[in-house]
This record gives structure tokens, C-alpha cells and sequence, in this order.
């Protein structure tokens, strides 16, 4: 790291000189014309051109494979990655699935609508400025949603009860609020005035993006979990309804706290979390075990409903002990670095 004085010249402006190596190595030449990029953790950002301002405007993506999954893949890679307009380009004209194909999917995306189709284009625009975006607020409804989904899902399967397709349509919503999570964080990695634009630092950010990604997983798990319920022959034992929704409760209470850690930085949420975790994985080999030893009473069936459903469980619990180590980990830097 080099130093160089602040200075003075006339009509009160301030100059700091260059490293010549550095300007003659990135092709800056006197007299030419730089743009300096001002951001809210005090730093300067210079450049020679507005590459970071527009490097995220559009993008082109070529369909060439006619199937109409990958279409959505490539709809959701390109917003995902930040993009905010989209073309996709076809050598041939798009077929009628292909079409349908773009249309759920953007339905599926916030703030995002078709601009225009031709035989061989589809334009995508993504309308919502980032400016209008909280990336804490929509951690907050993940949280929310993420945590009920989890305690819905295991009172269906206690119930025997087909709520697969309630649980499923909430869980669309908890991948919204995961994927513009995510959006914005691709974003911030390529443009800078994306923090700014998100009133948010880059620990934060990575720390909300980390937990998203976290939340999602845990949704994934309550969606098959409320699958595993629809296709359960009859509810099971008391004892074993009462064991299942005690280790239930343990992950669904982690995995909120672990939230709360990280947004709060509440760092007895952090311990609590931990142990629930714990209560939660020996909740789970406990009843594992009964299974193994048949002191549990149960057909096949719901014997086998049951030990997918247990296994989903440890997964979400691993989910919330990663959260505690996400909150660990920012309280520590939070205390020890003035960002």
C-alpha cells in the first residue's frame, strides 16, 4: 500500500497525485477525463469510463435448445445475475410452449414484465428501481413465511392432511423474496453504486444474501414435507405426532432466532439457536432410533413417511445452526470493525 498527501491548489480544490506505474498499467493518459464514484463507506471510486453505471443495463441470451425449461432457466439466471432488460434471441421463431414458458416465469419474478415478442425476440424489463427495494425488509417477510411454512407443513403431517398446494403457493412467495435477494447481491458484485443505491454495507448484504439462500433451503424442506403428509395412509401415533412436532418446534425457533441475530445483532439469540439446534438433532435420533429398535407402532408406509419427514427436519436444522454461524460471525465483525 502506497500513501500520498492531500493538497491544496488554488481556487480551494484538493488534489491527491497517482502512482504513474498504476495510471500507465490501467491506460490513463493527462488530460484525460475520469469518472469518480462516491460511495457511503468513504471511498473513492475512479474509472475511465461509466463501466460500472451500465455494465448491468441489458443482455442478450441466445435460445437455441427448443426447450422450454431451459428458457426459464435462462430468464431466471439473467435476473438473478441483475440484469434489468433482458433479450432473448431465438434463430428460429419460439414456439408456443416456449412462450408460455416466459410468461410464468416473469410472472414469477417481482417487479419484472415483457416489453415486447416478435417471432425470434422476447424483450424482459425489470421495472422495480433498487432505490424502492429493503433487502432487510424482505429478509423480515422471509423470516415470517419461511418459519409458518415449516410449522404448517408439520401439522399436516401429524394431520395426515393434504395441505400441499397452500403450502406450495406460500413457498413461491418465500423464493421471491430469496431470489431479489439474491439479485441484488449479484448486483453489488459488479456495480459499486449498488450498495449505495440499497443503503446497505457489503457485510450486510453478504450476510442477508447468505441467510436467504439459507431460508430458501429451509422452504424446500417444509414443501416436501407437506408432499410427504399428502401421501401419508393415516396419521401417526400420538407419541410420535407429539415427538415429531417438539423437534419441529426446536428448528422452527432456531431458525427464527438465528434471523433475528443476524438483523438485530442479538447475540443471545446466538447460543439459543445453537442449543435448539442441538435439542432439535437429538429430538430426531431419538425417534430415529425407536424406528430402528420397531418400538415405534406404524405400517410401512407411514414408518418410511416418517423417517423422510425426520430427515427434512435435521436438514432445516442444519440450515438454522449455519444461520447462527452467519450472525456469530457479523456480531464479531460488527464489535471489531467500525464499517
Amino acid at each position: 500500500m502506497e500513501t500520498r498527501k492531500l493538497q491544496e491548489v488554488g481556487g480551494g480544490t484538493f488534489t491527491v497525485s497517482i502512482p504513474k506505474e498504476w495510471a500507465t498499467n490501467h491506460g490513463f493518459e493527462v488530460g484525460m477525463e475520469l469518472q469518480l464514484y462516491t460511495h457511503r463507506d468513504g471511498s473513492i471510486l475512479i474509472r475511465s469510463s461509466d463501466a460500472d453505471v451500465n455494465c448491468l443495463d441489458e443482455a442478450t441470451v441466445a435460445i437455441d435448445s427448443g426447450d422450454a425449461r431451459a428458457v426459464q432457466r435462462a430468464v431466471r439466471t439473467a435476473h438473478t445475475v441483475g440484469f434489468e432488460t433482458i433479450t432473448l434471441r431465438r434463430v428460429g421463431a419460439f414456439s408456443t410452449a416456449e412462450r408460455k414458458a416466459v410468461r410464468s416465469t416473469v410472472r414469477d419474478l417481482v417487479g419484472t414484465n415483457i416489453l415486447s415478442e416478435s417471432d425470434v425476440e422476447i424483450t424482459i424489463r425489470h421495472l422495480l428501481d433498487s432505490s424502492s427495494v429493503s433487502v432487510c425488509q424482505s429478509i423480515i417477510q422471509l423470516q415470517y413465511v419461511v418459519v409458518s411454512l415449516l410449522r404448517d407443513a408439520i401439522e399436516a403431517f401429524v394431520a395426515a392432511a393434504d395441505t400441499h398446494a397452500r403450502i406450495r403457493d406460500r413457498a413461491g412467495e418465500a423464493r421471491r423474496s430469496a431470489e431479489m435477494v439474491t439479485r441484488h447481491f449479484s448486483r453489488s458484485l459488479v456495480s459499486h453504486a449498488e450498495l449505495d443505491t440499497l443503503g446497505v454495507s457489503r457485510p450486510e448484504l453478504f450476510a442477508y444474501y447468505a441467510i436467504a439462500r439459507r431460508l430458501e433451503t429451509v422452504t424446500d424442506q417444509a414443501v416436501q414435507i407437506a408432499s410427504t403428509a399428502e401421501k401419508l395412509p393415516e396419521p401417526p401415533a400420538d407419541k410420535v405426532a407429539a415427538d415429531v412436532c417438539s423437534v419441529a418446534d426446536d428448528v422452527a425457533f432456531a431458525v427464527d432466532g438465528a434471523v433475528t441475530a443476524v438483523l438485530n445483532g442479538d447475540t443471545t439469540k446466538i447460543q439459543e439457536t445453537r442449543d435448539r439446534c442441538d435439542d432439535a438433532i437429538g429430538g430426531i435420533e431419538a425417534i430415529e432410533q425407536c424406528l430402528y429398535d420397531e418400538s415405534v407402532p406404524a405400517e410401512v408406509p407411514t414408518a418410511v413417511a416418517l423417517s423422510t419427514t425426520l430427515s427434512r427436519l435435521r436438514q432445516a436444522a442444519n440450515c438454522g445452526r449455519c444461520m447462527a454461524h452467519t450472525a456469530a460471525r457479523t456480531a464479531i465483525r460488527a464489535e471489531n470493525i467500525d464499517i
